[in-house]
């Protein structure tokens, strides 16, 4: 019997396929299922869960340090931006002495704003939620410019220790600590595992010579900010014309 079902069913799917007629979505209407009230609790699960959000609440809530101005997420250049390439540049400076460049994704940045004030733990794992891990790379002069036209070209990264000029979507004036870019000379720079390895479309850096640490870029975040507020009453990154559009 089944059989003579499916044949029906087939046939009436193979006129339909031939049918000139075209179907399309005209109206639609959402709905919202509060599960919690459709679904029984089941404490023992619900209590193990408790014990773990209550721990972990506990970490998150704690306070780290401060800022003391607000932190703003923007292109080309950000106060939120800069803290974080400052931040990164430290903590490479802290693995090789020699590392003068710092960049860091400006999609890795997952919140525009953070206020003034306090700044939880948590809160940093809202900037930076993925565990990005530090990469030290020896670049080249000319493959640096590669980077920054490739930054220029989606609207300026976070930077520290070099800067350049948006211009026609192209990075002019490029300069590491104050001096012109040399595309004969090999600078060491920081970064995240995710962009040395080609993410976002650095496929240029993937064939140099790469130091991965086991070092978390939001530890590095952590950090400073720790530090900063010990000794100087908080964080207070500035813009410095680091990356400008051309006038």
């Amino acid at each position: 019997m089944w059989f003579k079902y499916f044949q029906y069913l087939l046939i009436t799917l193979m006129f339909s396929a031939c049918s000139p007629k075209h179907y399309g979505i005209t109206s639609y209407k959402t709905s919202f299922v509060a599960i919690k009230d459709t679904i029984p609790h089941e404490m023992e699960i619900v209590d193990f869960l408790n014990y773990y959000k209550t721990s972990l609440d506990s970490v998150m809530d704690q306070v780290i340090g401060i800022t003391q101005i607000p932190l703003s997420k923007s292109q080309p250049e950000s106060t939120l931006g800069n803290f974080a390439a400052d931040a990164q540049l430290e903590a490479g400076k802290r693995l090789d002495n020699l590392v003068s460049i710092s960049v860091v994704n400006y999609g890795g940045l997952r919140i525009p704003y953070v206020p003034k004030g306090s700044i939880t733990r948590g809160r940093v794992y809202e900037i930076m939620p993925f565990d990005n891990m530090l990469t030290i790379i020896d670049i080249p002069g000319d493959v640096l410019r590669q980077f920054c036209n490739h930054m220029a070209k989606l609207k300026g990264w976070p930077i520290a220790g070099a800067s350049y000029v948006i211009e026609a979507g192209k990075a002019n004036d490029i300069k590491v600590n104050g001096l012109a870019i040399k595309d004969n000379q090999t600078y060491k720079l920081v970064t995240s595992d995710y962009i040395a390895n080609g993410g976002d479309d650095c496929y240029f850096l993937v064939k140099l010579k790469q130091y991965p640490y086991s070092v978390f870029l939001r530890d590095a975040l952590i950090e400073k900010i720790v530090n900063d507020s010990k000794k100087d009453s908080g964080i207070y990154p500035k813009i410095e014309n680091r990356v400008v559009y051309a006038e």
